[in-house]
């Protein structure tokens, strides 16, 4: 829609600072995504928070994300127009279900169970391990899953960590004699010959 509202620029404002973005870049990235709002209107209307946001307005006091408990407890989304919250507590069934179809989860019945029961953090943690299905394998010091369910950048930083322990293992080698010395192109089903680079 080109803008958010006041409690959904706080808490995804809040999230990206507790990702690492800084106070400019934060500036500029909420000014090119508000669209539908004027540099002039962003200076006056959004920018100010912002800046307070990083300790550098009013009471000079940075600010930390929200919490699970903080978004569950907090303001409650109220109209269409709302985009924050926590979607295991605010969200209705049909719209979870939705949105659990269009992130591919795969234990989807599981999670709308736990949400139905009021388990709010059990849900997050359900869907956590149905999207990264070898969490589990890895030291929580690798893959800090412990605080899923408890706080968004918890699970922003046990995803990133997931994704860059695969990255880490070694490549499965192929203990088949017939093809352990073979090409990497014959083994692709393809012929050395027949492979093409594209120009850089």
């Amino acid at each position: 829609h080109g803008k958010l509202r006041h409690f959904g620029r706080l808490q995804y404002g809040l999230f990206l600072k507790g990702v690492g973005l800084d106070m400019d870049n934060a500036l500029l990235f909420f000014q090119r995504h508000f669209t539908a709002v004027t540099g002039e209107q962003f200076q006056k209307e959004y920018a100010y928070n912002i800046r307070y946001n990083y300790g550098k307005e009013g009471k000079r006091k940075s600010r930390d994300p929200y919490s699970c408990t903080g978004l569950i407890q907090g303001n409650a989304p109220g109209t269409r127009g709302d985009f924050h919250g926590c979607p295991y507590k605010h969200y209705d069934v049909d719209h979870l279900s939705t949105l659990l179809n269009d992130l591919n989860v795969k234990d989807k019945k599981e999670v709308l169970d736990l949400k139905k029961a009021g388990h709010f953090g059990l849900a997050c943690q359900k869907q956590f391990v149905s999207r990264h299905p070898r969490a589990m394998e890895f030291p929580n010091d690798v893959v800090p899953v412990d605080n899923i369910g408890n706080h968004p950048n918890a699970w922003f930083r046990a995803s990133r960590a997931y994704q860059a322990a695969l990255s880490a293992e070694p490549p499965k080698t192929n203990n088949n004699p017939q093809t352990s010395n073979a090409s990497p192109a014959s083994q692709m089903g393809e012929s050395p010959t027949s492979m093409t680079v594209s120009p850089s």
